[in-house]
């Protein structure tokens, strides 16, 4: 039988004898995972949705109105010398619709949220989700030439663009990498670029800057909801890339929060 257990304190030598005790094992605790508290909404689910909602009016409108106002709604809570003039515009947008509409757009844009920003759990995946959604509604445009990337390719473009010894260096000498897509589209590339950083060891939200620009208004909003609730810093442009004509400039809650480190990249 074992003594009492004591603290020895003291200089000299304990004159407690112990006897050897088989080793205990016990199964290795892990960290709990990170999981996303609440039930990630599916794709299929939001499309059926907009599908049953736009039945009453224009789907194009529809969705434009959806992806604005979602924007406005992230924008207006960090960009505070833009938001009377965003609020304006969401209310103009509203007041169009009759209630039941409203409701709607409300709720289809909360699962969109939900979505979106399921990524930064280790249960969420990474995907090009507005711009499915943008397709799964037939809202392509062939003549315009309007299609979006598929994420696989995208996700392979990040992958040998980003390679693993490049962003390493970069990161642990805690510099940012920075990222530029000047027809950005739905924002598709940009977020394969994060999720390649993060399979890489990098902290995204500090050590990457993304640019990006568009002349579609449409597919500004769906890059900034996407690069927004993706927690990624970043400043997102209504522009022509090629006449560098600007319309109006979109900052991430995450390009703001940190702006101090980051706004060497702010040149509006």
């Amino acid at each position: 039988m074992l003594p009492p257990f004591v603290f020895d304190f003291t200089l000299g030598r304990s004159n407690v004898t112990y006897t050897d005790v088989p080793p205990v094992h016990t199964p290795l605790v892990t960290e709990p995972k990170h999981l996303c508290p609440y039930l990630i909404p599916k794709i299929e689910e939001i499309v059926k949705d907009i599908e049953r909602a736009a039945r009453r009016t224009d789907k194009h409108k529809f969705v434009s109105d959806l992806m604005e106002c979602g924007a406005i709604a992230v924008s207006n809570l960090v960009d505070l010398p833009q938001r009377e003039k965003r609020e304006e515009r969401y209310l103009q947008i509203m007041k169009d619709y009759p209630k039941e509409d409203q409701n709607a757009l409300a709720d289809i844009f909360a699962k969109i949220f939900a979505l979106l920003s399921s990524v930064v759990y280790d249960d969420g995946r990474f995907d090009d989700y507005l711009g499915k959604l943008f397709m799964n509604s037939n809202l392509g445009n062939e003549h315009t030439g309007q299609f979006f990337t598929p994420y696989h390719i995208s996700h392979f473009m990040a992958e040998v663009t980003l390679t693993g010894e490049l962003v390493r260096e970069k990161a642990d000498r805690d510099e940012i990498i920075t990222i530029s897509d000047p027809c950005c589209g739905g924002g598709g590339m940009l977020v394969a670029a994060l999720e390649v950083l993060r399979s890489r060891g990098v902290n995204y939200t500090r050590n990457c800057y993304l640019d990006a620009a568009d002349i579609d208004l449409r597919c500004i909003h769906m890059t900034y909801l996407q690069l927004s609730l993706a927690g990624a810093p970043a400043i997102v442009r209504h522009q022509n890339t090629l006449t560098q004509e600007l319309w109006s400039v979109w900052y991430t809650p995450a390009f703001i929060m940190q702006y101090p480190r980051f706004c060497k990249f702010d040149r509006n």
